[in-house]
């Protein structure tokens, strides 16, 4: 439990993001392709709006793409999955309500205290990146099985806090697989949320706080 809260402290809070301003640049969604992806069974909520496709900003899909390569280098075998990109408003504020109305359940010394455990796993609407369009979720796969590699915990489980990136609570293996994806992604740009391993973004607040720039580079949509 101690080890868990020490984690929460360093990760990045919704009261961080609450000063960060948006320049929305017009930059525009698109399909993603050229990497591999497809929507979880336990995530598909915006299969009603796009179908099996998965919309991202444009230059989420040029750094997901360098993402690729700069993987296929450390191991040919090896490919990203891409599971969510953008997501609408409505639901992001559906699924942080529901969250809300769970949480609500444990006690906490305050709504403030409430509002950063919600965050941590479904993000405050007025702050998250997946509406901006400039979030995505994925991990690796194994071309040769093409299952995901051994990351301590499956993508969405939130039964456990194994899936915060530096939990003691996994094997040194998996924690080498988390490093591989943070590694790859923090190269091609992208900024990681340590409260979720399969989790970043680009251009949206959180990608601003984490490397300090002035301004977020896109707005929800």
């Amino acid at each position: 439990m101690e080890k868990n809260k020490r984690l929460e402290a360093q990760m990045v809070k919704y009261k961080d993001l609450l000063t960060i301003r948006s320049k929305e640049c017009g930059e525009p969604l698109v399909p993603l392709i050229n990497i591999p992806n497809a929507y979880l069974s336990n995530m598909s909520d915006m299969k009603k709006l796009f179908g099996e496709i998965i919309i991202v900003r444009k230059s989420i899909l040029n750094k997901l793409e360098k993402a690729q390569l700069i993987l296929k280098k450390k191991n040919k075998n090896y490919s990203l999955f891409v599971t969510y990109g953008y997501r609408t408003l409505d639901i992001q504020t559906g699924r942080f309500l529901n969250r809300l109305r769970v949480l609500s359940a444990e006690f906490y010394s305050s709504a403030d205290d409430l509002y950063e455990a919600v965050h941590r796993s479904i993000a405050v609407p007025t702050v998250a990146g997946h509406p901006t369009g400039g979030a995505i979720d994925l991990y690796i796969i194994d071309l040769h099985t093409n299952l995901p590699l051994d990351f301590g915990s499956k993508i969405y489980d939130y039964t456990t806090k194994k899936y915060y990136v530096f939990s003691q609570d996994i094997s040194n293996k998996q924690k080498r697989n988390r490093i591989i994806l943070r590694s790859v992604m923090m190269k091609a740009g992208f900024a990681p949320f340590d409260g979720e391993w399969w989790h970043f973004s680009y251009g949206d607040k959180e990608w601003a706080f984490y490397y300090k720039k002035k301004f977020s580079l896109f707005s929800a949509l």
